[in-house]
Protein backbone atom coordinates (compact mmCIF):
# COMPACT_ATOMS: atom_id res chain seq x y z
CA UNK A 1 0.00 0.00 0.00
CA UNK A 2 2.59 2.54 1.03
CA UNK A 3 4.75 1.43 -2.34
CA UNK A 4 1.38 2.44 -4.09
CA UNK A 5 1.22 5.71 -3.07
CA UNK A 6 4.75 6.82 -3.64
CA UNK A 7 3.99 5.68 -7.01
CA UNK A 8 0.99 7.71 -6.92
CA UNK A 9 2.68 10.57 -5.44
CA UNK A 10 5.69 10.14 -8.18
CA UNK A 11 3.53 10.38 -11.59
CA UNK A 12 1.77 13.33 -10.33
CA UNK A 13 5.25 14.76 -9.34
CA UNK A 14 6.16 14.21 -13.01
CA UNK A 15 3.34 15.01 -14.42
CA UNK A 16 3.75 18.55 -12.25
CA UNK A 17 6.48 19.09 -13.64
CA UNK A 18 6.16 18.80 -17.06
CA UNK A 19 3.46 21.00 -16.94
CA UNK A 20 5.39 23.04 -15.62
CA UNK A 21 7.54 22.62 -18.57
CA UNK A 22 4.85 23.63 -20.93
CA UNK A 23 4.14 26.83 -19.37
CA UNK A 24 7.92 27.84 -18.93
CA UNK A 25 8.57 26.89 -22.77
CA UNK A 26 5.01 28.76 -23.89
CA UNK A 27 5.52 32.15 -22.24
CA UNK A 28 8.74 32.49 -20.85
CA UNK A 29 10.48 31.82 -23.43
CA UNK A 30 8.46 32.22 -26.50
CA UNK A 31 7.81 35.96 -25.30
CA UNK A 32 10.98 37.08 -25.06
CA UNK A 33 11.33 35.68 -28.78
CA UNK A 34 8.38 36.97 -30.33
CA UNK A 35 9.77 40.42 -28.60
CA UNK A 36 12.75 40.12 -30.93
CA UNK A 37 11.35 39.47 -33.82
CA UNK A 38 9.14 42.03 -33.44
CA UNK A 39 11.22 44.70 -32.25
CA UNK A 40 13.62 43.76 -35.43
CA UNK A 41 11.12 44.39 -37.78
CA UNK A 42 9.69 47.63 -36.32
CA UNK A 43 13.75 48.97 -36.45
CA UNK A 44 13.75 47.78 -40.15
CA UNK A 45 10.72 49.57 -40.91
CA UNK A 46 11.76 52.86 -39.35
CA UNK A 47 15.02 53.03 -40.43
CA UNK A 48 14.58 51.84 -44.08
CA UNK A 49 16.81 53.27 -46.54
CA UNK A 50 19.15 54.74 -44.45
CA UNK A 51 20.08 50.80 -43.51
CA UNK A 52 23.70 49.75 -44.96
CA UNK A 53 23.71 46.53 -46.80
CA UNK A 54 25.32 45.00 -43.82
CA UNK A 55 22.69 46.27 -41.68
CA UNK A 56 20.48 44.84 -43.86
CA UNK A 57 21.62 41.35 -43.20
CA UNK A 58 22.26 41.32 -39.61
CA UNK A 59 18.34 42.68 -39.39
CA UNK A 60 17.54 39.70 -41.57
CA UNK A 61 19.21 37.16 -39.77
CA UNK A 62 17.99 37.86 -36.39
CA UNK A 63 14.29 37.97 -37.87
CA UNK A 64 15.41 34.78 -39.42
CA UNK A 65 16.91 32.91 -36.38
CA UNK A 66 14.07 34.01 -34.10
CA UNK A 67 11.05 33.05 -35.97
CA UNK A 68 13.27 29.68 -36.70
CA UNK A 69 13.74 29.37 -32.77
CA UNK A 70 9.79 30.09 -31.96
CA UNK A 71 8.80 26.94 -34.30
CA UNK A 72 11.41 25.06 -32.21
CA UNK A 73 9.58 26.30 -29.17
CA UNK A 74 6.43 25.29 -31.27
CA UNK A 75 7.34 21.97 -31.58
CA UNK A 76 8.82 21.58 -27.42
CA UNK A 77 5.32 22.13 -26.62
CA UNK A 78 3.50 19.88 -28.58
CA UNK A 79 5.85 17.26 -27.80
CA UNK A 80 5.46 18.44 -24.31
CA UNK A 81 1.62 18.53 -24.64
CA UNK A 82 2.04 14.57 -25.28
CA UNK A 83 3.00 14.29 -21.94
CA UNK A 84 0.67 16.29 -20.18
CA UNK A 85 -2.55 16.82 -21.81
CA UNK A 86 -4.86 13.49 -21.18
CA UNK A 87 -5.54 11.34 -23.96
CA UNK A 88 -8.77 10.66 -25.13
CA UNK A 89 -9.86 7.07 -25.80
CA UNK A 90 -12.57 6.50 -28.40
CA UNK A 91 -14.03 4.93 -31.17
CA UNK A 92 -11.98 7.46 -33.62
CA UNK A 93 -13.05 7.63 -37.88
CA UNK A 94 -9.81 7.66 -39.84
CA UNK A 95 -11.82 8.92 -42.71
CA UNK A 96 -12.62 11.68 -41.13
CA UNK A 97 -9.53 11.99 -39.62
CA UNK A 98 -8.00 11.77 -43.51
CA UNK A 99 -10.66 13.89 -45.18
CA UNK A 100 -9.24 16.71 -42.25
CA UNK A 101 -5.31 16.32 -43.58
CA UNK A 102 -6.65 16.49 -47.13
CA UNK A 103 -8.02 20.15 -46.49
CA UNK A 104 -4.71 21.13 -44.68
CA UNK A 105 -2.49 19.71 -47.42
CA UNK A 106 -4.85 21.05 -50.37
CA UNK A 107 -3.19 24.39 -50.75
CA UNK A 108 0.38 22.68 -51.12
CA UNK A 109 -0.78 20.21 -53.13
CA UNK A 110 -2.44 22.59 -55.91
CA UNK A 111 1.05 24.61 -55.77
CA UNK A 112 2.86 21.31 -56.27
CA UNK A 113 0.44 19.63 -58.28
CA UNK A 114 0.86 16.93 -55.67
CA UNK A 115 -0.94 13.61 -55.39
CA UNK A 116 -2.66 12.34 -51.85
CA UNK A 117 -4.39 8.76 -52.55
CA UNK A 118 -5.58 6.66 -49.28
CA UNK A 119 -8.12 3.84 -49.42
CA UNK A 120 -11.28 3.37 -47.41
CA UNK A 121 -10.04 4.12 -43.60
CA UNK A 122 -11.11 1.91 -40.63
CA UNK A 123 -12.27 2.91 -37.43
CA UNK A 124 -9.82 2.05 -34.62
CA UNK A 125 -10.12 3.12 -30.73
CA UNK A 126 -7.73 6.08 -30.56
CA UNK A 127 -7.33 10.09 -29.73
CA UNK A 128 -8.72 11.71 -32.77
CA UNK A 129 -6.72 14.83 -32.12
CA UNK A 130 -3.46 13.00 -31.99
CA UNK A 131 -4.53 10.72 -35.33
CA UNK A 132 -4.87 14.05 -36.94
CA UNK A 133 -1.13 15.16 -35.94
CA UNK A 134 0.26 11.47 -36.72
CA UNK A 135 -1.11 11.45 -39.93
CA UNK A 136 -0.83 15.10 -40.68
CA UNK A 137 2.84 14.97 -40.15
CA UNK A 138 3.40 12.24 -41.99
CA UNK A 139 2.30 13.77 -44.85
CA UNK A 140 3.59 16.93 -44.29
CA UNK A 141 6.97 15.40 -44.27
CA UNK A 142 6.33 13.69 -47.99
CA UNK A 143 5.28 16.90 -49.07
CA UNK A 144 8.33 19.10 -47.22
CA UNK A 145 11.07 16.24 -48.95
CA UNK A 146 9.86 16.42 -52.25
CA UNK A 147 12.15 16.44 -55.21
CA UNK A 148 12.17 19.16 -57.46
CA UNK A 149 12.32 17.24 -60.78
CA UNK A 150 8.54 15.40 -59.70
CA UNK A 151 5.52 16.58 -57.98
CA UNK A 152 5.06 14.66 -54.90
CA UNK A 153 2.94 11.77 -55.64
CA UNK A 154 1.85 10.00 -51.78
CA UNK A 155 0.00 6.51 -51.69
CA UNK A 156 -1.28 5.29 -48.32
CA UNK A 157 -1.90 1.80 -47.65
CA UNK A 158 -3.76 0.14 -45.29
CA UNK A 159 -3.87 -3.77 -44.36
CA UNK A 160 -5.71 -5.42 -41.39
CA UNK A 161 -3.54 -7.40 -39.24
CA UNK A 162 -5.21 -9.66 -36.53
CA UNK A 163 -4.80 -7.46 -33.87
CA UNK A 164 -3.94 -4.14 -35.27
CA UNK A 165 -3.99 -2.18 -38.67
CA UNK A 166 -0.94 -1.71 -40.53
CA UNK A 167 -0.26 1.94 -42.51
CA UNK A 168 2.52 2.56 -45.19
CA UNK A 169 2.24 5.68 -46.30
CA UNK A 170 4.89 6.61 -49.66
CA UNK A 171 6.01 9.34 -51.24
CA UNK A 172 8.51 9.84 -54.64
CA UNK A 173 10.88 12.12 -52.58
CA UNK A 174 14.29 12.61 -51.97
CA UNK A 175 13.79 9.46 -49.08
CA UNK A 176 16.43 9.27 -46.61
CA UNK A 177 20.13 7.22 -45.97
CA UNK A 178 18.85 4.18 -43.80
CA UNK A 179 21.79 4.71 -41.58
CA UNK A 180 19.91 7.97 -40.16
CA UNK A 181 16.36 6.21 -40.07
CA UNK A 182 16.65 6.12 -35.89
CA UNK A 183 18.11 9.46 -36.04
CA UNK A 184 15.00 11.32 -37.84
CA UNK A 185 13.10 10.12 -34.60
CA UNK A 186 14.79 12.47 -32.35
CA UNK A 187 13.67 15.71 -31.27
CA UNK A 188 15.07 18.64 -33.45
CA UNK A 189 16.98 16.40 -35.58
CA UNK A 190 17.43 17.55 -38.69
CA UNK A 191 19.36 16.26 -41.65
CA UNK A 192 19.37 19.02 -44.49
CA UNK A 193 20.11 22.35 -44.07
CA UNK A 194 17.19 25.58 -43.67
CA UNK A 195 18.28 26.64 -47.26
CA UNK A 196 17.65 23.27 -48.62
CA UNK A 197 14.40 21.98 -46.63
CA UNK A 198 13.08 24.54 -44.19
CA UNK A 199 11.63 23.29 -40.80
CA UNK A 200 12.86 22.35 -37.10
CA UNK A 201 12.83 18.54 -37.48
CA UNK A 202 9.89 17.56 -34.77
CA UNK A 203 7.02 16.04 -37.52
CA UNK A 204 8.52 12.32 -36.94
CA UNK A 205 9.44 12.54 -33.77
CA UNK A 206 5.31 13.57 -32.71
CA UNK A 207 4.36 10.61 -34.89
CA UNK A 208 6.56 8.47 -32.91
CA UNK A 209 5.22 9.33 -29.62
CA UNK A 210 1.71 9.36 -30.47
CA UNK A 211 2.08 5.91 -31.86
CA UNK A 212 3.80 4.75 -29.45
CA UNK A 213 1.17 6.18 -26.78
CA UNK A 214 -1.51 4.18 -28.61
CA UNK A 215 0.50 0.73 -27.92
CA UNK A 216 2.12 0.91 -32.18
CA UNK A 217 5.40 0.91 -33.74
CA UNK A 218 6.66 2.86 -36.29
CA UNK A 219 9.54 2.63 -38.81
CA UNK A 220 10.95 4.07 -42.49
CA UNK A 221 11.47 1.83 -45.21
CA UNK A 222 12.45 2.68 -49.07
CA UNK A 223 9.58 3.41 -51.00
CA UNK A 224 10.86 1.60 -54.05
CA UNK A 225 9.68 4.35 -56.00
CA UNK A 226 12.12 6.65 -57.54
CA UNK A 227 14.52 6.88 -53.50
CA UNK A 228 11.36 8.04 -51.91
CA UNK A 229 10.65 7.09 -48.19
CA UNK A 230 7.49 4.88 -46.40
CA UNK A 231 6.73 5.45 -43.20
CA UNK A 232 5.06 2.35 -41.76
CA UNK A 233 2.78 2.15 -38.11
CA UNK A 234 0.48 0.14 -36.53
CA UNK A 235 -2.30 1.26 -34.56
CA UNK A 236 -4.89 -1.63 -32.23
CA UNK A 237 -8.19 -2.00 -33.64
CA UNK A 238 -11.44 -0.68 -32.43
CA UNK A 239 -12.50 -3.43 -30.12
Amino acid sequence: MHDDLMTARTTTDEEEEFRDLAYIVSHDLAGPVRSMVAFSQILKEQIGENLTDDDQLHLDLIVDSGQKLTEMIQGLLAFSRLNTVPRVSTVCDLEIVMARCYMEAQPRLDATKGLLNYPRMPEITADPARMFTLFYAVIDNALKFRRDDAAPDIRIQVEEKPDCWLFRVSDNGVGIDPMFYDDVFRPLRKLHTDDAYPGVGMGLTLARKIVIQHGGQIWLEPSGRGGGLMVAFTLTKAP
